[in-house]
């Protein structure tokens, strides 16, 4: 199940319709300073891979899209479905969205637990 991105007044359009769905969390492929997910970014019918990549070394924990294998192709989905040209700040409001999510809070959990250094003071879940 993914999850619905919420409107926003100074939010690009595309992302009160785009949907991200969870695809994969593997933690050998983090490290203390960064984390990465696995997602899927939906629309309709169509969907597309990218990963989200967390940076923890810093005072407030930020995620964006990872420039990988799969960035091209997200910014390609972005562009032919909403006729918009995926910002920075449109990856921001993405990664910080699918902190709310159960499989994100889960993973950063176990996460934390191999990795304590920079996640002390980030997010404390009940």
């Amino acid at each position: 199940m993914g999850v619905l991105i919420e409107n926003g007044s100074s939010v690009s359009s595309f992302i009160q319709q785009v949907e991200i769905a969870f695809h994969h969390f593997d933690l050998q492929r983090c490290d203390e300073k960064t984390m990465y997910f696995t997602i899927f970014l939906k629309y309709r019918e169509q969907k597309v891979l990218c990963d989200f990549i967390y940076i923890m070394n810093h005072h407030e924990m930020y995620g964006a899209i990872s420039i990988n294998e799969h960035y091209k192709h997200a910014r390609n989905f972005i562009q032919q479905h909403f006729h918009h040209i995926l910002l920075y700040s449109d990856e921001l409001r993405l990664a910080r969205n699918f902190m709310n999510t159960t499989h994100f809070k889960i993973n950063f959990q176990q996460f934390a637990k191999k990795y304590p250094k920079y996640t002390a003071n980030k997010l404390l879940f009940p």
